[in-house]
């Protein structure tokens, strides 16, 4: 079931709300024990939401835009009811009085949240080892996201909610052959969200089609169902292509002869340097990161993933010119992504330069190298935190029988509506 067509049955009461979230919760009650996307099922809560929708309906109210539709929120996102912890064992006793800005969002959208779903613990990382892939266990979900998209993979959800500080909506939809938007910097609030790097931070839509994620963001944001502007031309980086496995690239070059046979202009562009991009990113994100977990919470450092903790070792070794060094970087590509999106309606790139990376892989290969296994998944979209950019992570196909490689589109500041658009069309063809 898709998100139109639930929100259709609920409209035209062939289905209630409360039957609808029946059904989910009984197949989260039967699959979560084995897949673990789920650390905390509001069975209770969201039955008694949806019970009061029920009765809007039938008073023949007007209704909000995602009336009755089943969601789960990443479990670093305040969630009345629930306890949000980031995955973090010291947080494990967190319950909050309120709710994060994304989920009041929700809510007053109509959503009915069932639960919240499992993140890389502090979102540090892009594995969330306590997930397991619903499609071939050998698999990793990716993260930090990773029980959101594995969520939606299994059947749990019809919409979740991630966060992306280097990749982590795009990565586990990625993986998990879903759908996710990383918002414009800012387009949505964080008020309420368990923070990793705050220049970085985003929260965005997840769902299991691109038409799925538009209404999502269209009730998100607040937007009355702008398409933006038709895309006319794309640009892609050969060199970003050219490192990623040859399936990925076999169905990246499909995608241009299509766009190609429609009379859309497709034009080689230069994107920054991926090692140069990927150096950046580790010095920014190790120096913020420890600078804002000590300032804040410097008792329970000891707490924190192994992960984080050797970046903060790393990061108070470090060099003030390094952190320096990589702040110009970052002003530097972004000026250099916002010249590029002056000439082309958008840019296209893999969303990850590997193929199905397995669960238990301490490294990677990537273009013939050993890469470390977090940078090797955040190679192609860490840039577009720094740069602010909207990017949206899709399958190039729809088999539901393994995860397929995933096409990235990236566009201008405020710009989600044009890449929305394009990806619907580009589903169509």
């Amino acid at each position: 079931m898709s998100v139109v067509a639930a929100l259709t049955a609920i409209r035209e009461r062939d289905v209630s709300a409360q039957e609808l979230t029946s059904r989910f919760l009984k197949r989260i009650e039967s699959g979560n024990g084995d897949i673990g996307a789920l650390r905390h099922t509001l069975a209770d809560q969201a039955i008694e939401v949806a019970r009061a929708m029920d009765v809007r309906i039938r008073a023949g109210e007007a209704l909000p835009p995602l009336a009755g539709l089943p969601v789960v929120v990443k479990e670093n996102c305040d969630t009345v009811g629930a306890p949000c912890s980031a995955g973090l064992s010291f947080r494990a006793d967190h319950m909050p009085s309120t709710d994060s800005s994304i989920t009041a969002r929700l809510r007053a959208a109509g959503a009915i949240v069932l639960g919240v779903s499992v993140s890389d613990p502090g979102a540090f990382g892009v594995r969330t080892p306590d997930v397991t892939h619903p499609i071939d266990p050998a698999l990793t979900v990716g993260g930090s996201s990773g029980g959101s998209a594995a969520a939606l993979a299994a059947g749990f959800c019809l919409g979740a909610i991630g966060t992306d500080t280097g990749g982590s909506i795009r990565i586990p939809s990625a993986c998990c052959g879903t759908v996710g938007l990383k918002p414009t910097f800012g387009a949505l609030p964080m008020g309420g969200i368990f923070p990793l790097i705050p220049s970085l931070d985003h929260v965005g839509p997840m769902a299991r089609t691109v038409e799925d994620v538009a209404l999502l963001w269209a009730a998100l944001c607040n937007d009355e169902g702008g398409n933006g502007a038709r895309v006319q031309k794309i640009g892609f980086d050969p060199i970003w292509l050219q490192e990623a496995d040859a399936e990925i690239r076999g169905a990246f070059g499909q995608v241009l002869d299509l766009l190609k046979a429609q009379g859309i202009e497709c034009q080689e562009v230069q994107l920054p340097d991926l090692d140069e991009i990927s150096e950046m990113h580790g010095r920014i994100f190790f120096v913020e990161g420890a600078a804002y977990h000590h300032a804040n919470f410097k008792k329970h450092i000891g707490s924190y993933p192994a992960i984080a903790q050797s970046w903060f070792a790393a990061a108070l070794q470090a060099p003030v010119g390094d952190y320096v060094n990589a702040s110009e970087k970052r002003v530097r590509f972004t000026d250099q992504v916002n010249r590029l999106l002056e000439d082309v309606d958008v840019i296209l790139t893999p969303t990850l330069s590997v193929s199905r990376p397995r669960r238990d892989a301490e490294e990677l290969i990537v273009s013939g190298k050993s890469c470390d296994f977090t940078m090797a998944l955040v190679r192609q979209t860490c840039l577009f935190d720094h740069t602010g950019h909207p990017a949206l992570a899709m399958p190039l196909n729809d088999s539901a029988e393994t995860p397929h490689p995933s096409l990235q589109i990236v566009g201008r500041h405020r710009g989600e509506s044009r890449i929305l658009r394009f990806a619907r069309a580009l589903v169509g063809t």
